[in-house]
């Protein structure tokens, strides 16, 4: 078999030539993976070559043509030789393989037919930012005392109770439990504190319980889950802007999260800006507690070589792609009461951020205009967070892995200018 690639307009043309059979199934299904994974979301299969095709050709095409219209592309098959074409007609196929693609449906709180409101460029990459219908500005608290868990001094007592309702955005260390009534968790609870994040009605905390699994609870009906924070930064009100993004085509293929973050920040001419990112990734760097800080006792964490039993980090760049939503807050140099939430996202910069990412196994992301709760809660529909991670830039020379390198994705953006302690 082989397999050639070229793009007509908007469409990526893969020519097949031999049989699609199930020798070479699994060869051709990795070249459409490699193209989703480039960025294709419209793809033609051309079988004017292949005079021979299987069942299980035929569901390598079925299985790319249902994930593609999962995020609004499409997968067709064209220039097919009598044999084959007889095959999809017998299996009454033509129409769902060759037929014309549907448009994607329009989504609700985002007019489909809305203008760009500015293109940008960063590093040569190109992006497009949409204005968004935002009712309430961000407000932005923060609560505990971060210095605390350096000393080892973190007690579960201390715990503040934060209501995810969907308009909040959280990240801090905080451990799931209780309900919307304020009543207590299960016991045991308030001692598996770990990185944590919420958005849109959804909280998700990486288990410091010794099963390293991440856990998740999503709003239903009157449910609204809570976060007990030890300490973190949360974040009210609606995001104004829609940034999308592709990086992938760009000549170093990716951008990191901090030029990113920077970018941003200065297209807007904002010093205190709020972020929630769903990205396909080409690393996540970043590091999680495999104890709760509450068991501390008084001691560092951070001593050495105590860390090794407390810390999880990211050593190496992973090489499989990944979706991943990441919310956090930068700013450029931090008033001092908001300094101890906040690190510099690079050495040598004056913008200073605090992120949490929750890391999914890879799919692509649809393009275009998306909503923001639509498109998170789509996330857990297809699986589940494999971790939560407190983003870091590893700097250091030689053995430093670098930072979270971002391919393309989402981006809801919001200047916060009301900020402070939450009381």
């Amino acid at each position: 078999m082989e397999i050639k690639t070229q793009h007509i307009g908007a469409h990526c043309v893969l020519s097949l030539d031999g049989r699609f059979d199930a020798s070479w199934s699994e060869y051709v299904g990795s070249a459409i993976e490699s193209a989703i994974q480039r960025g294709e979301h419209k793809i033609e299969i051309d079988l004017g070559n292949v005079h021979y095709m299987s069942s299980a050709g035929i569901g390598v095409l079925l299985k790319f043509r249902k994930r593609l219209a999962n995020v609004g592309g499409s997968l067709r098959v064209v220039n097919p030789v009598e044999d084959v074409l007889s095959v999809l007609r017998l299996m009454k196929l033509e129409e769902l393989l060759m037929g014309e693609s549907q448009e994607s449906k329009s989504h609700r709180g985002i007019n489909p037919k809305a203008a760009t409101e500015r293109k940008l460029e960063l590093d040569g990459v190109q992006f497009e930012s949409y204005r968004l219908e935002n009712k309430r500005s961000l407000r932005c608290h923060w609560l505990g005392f971060p210095e605390r868990l350096t000393a080892g001094t973190l007690d579960a007592d201390d715990a503040i109770a934060v209501s995810l309702a969907e308009d909040c955005t959280v990240l801090g260390l905080g451990s799931l439990g209780g309900d919307s009534r304020g009543q207590s968790g299960p016991e045991g609870s308030l001692c598996r504190f770990g990185e944590s994040l919420a958005i849109a009605g959804i909280g998700i905390e990486q288990s410091t319980d010794g099963s390293r699994i991440p856990d998740f609870q999503i709003a239903r009906g009157d449910l609204v889950p809570q976060l007990q924070l030890l300490y973190g930064i949360t974040m009210q009100g609606d995001f104004e802007h829609l940034i999308r993004f592709e990086a992938g085509r760009s000549q170093r293929g990716s951008l990191p999260l901090a030029g990113f973050v920077d970018g941003v920040l200065d297209a807007f001419d904002c010093k205190l800006g709020g972020f929630a990112l769903v990205v396909e990734a080409a690393s996540v760097v970043g590091a999680s507690l495999v104890q709760s800080p509450t068991r501390a006792d008084g001691k560092s964490p951070w001593t050495f070589p105590a860390i090794r039993d407390w810390i999880s980090f990211t050593s190496e760049q992973n090489v499989d792609r990944m979706l991943a939503l990441i919310v956090g807050l930068a700013c450029k140099n931090p008033e001092s009461e908001l300094q101890p939430f906040v690190r510099p996202l690079k050495d040598g910069r004056s913008t200073h951020g605090h992120f949490h990412a929750a890391v999914f196994p890879y799919r692509p992301l649809a393009k275009g205009l998306l909503p923001m709760h639509e498109t998170i809660h789509d996330l857990f529909k297809f699986d589940t967070p494999k971790s939560v991670l407190h983003l870091l830039s590893d700097d250091r020379p030689i053995e430093g892995v670098g930072q979270t390198e971002l391919m393309r994705g989402a981006c809801w953006f919001g200047a916060i200018n009301d900020c402070g302690e939450m009381v």
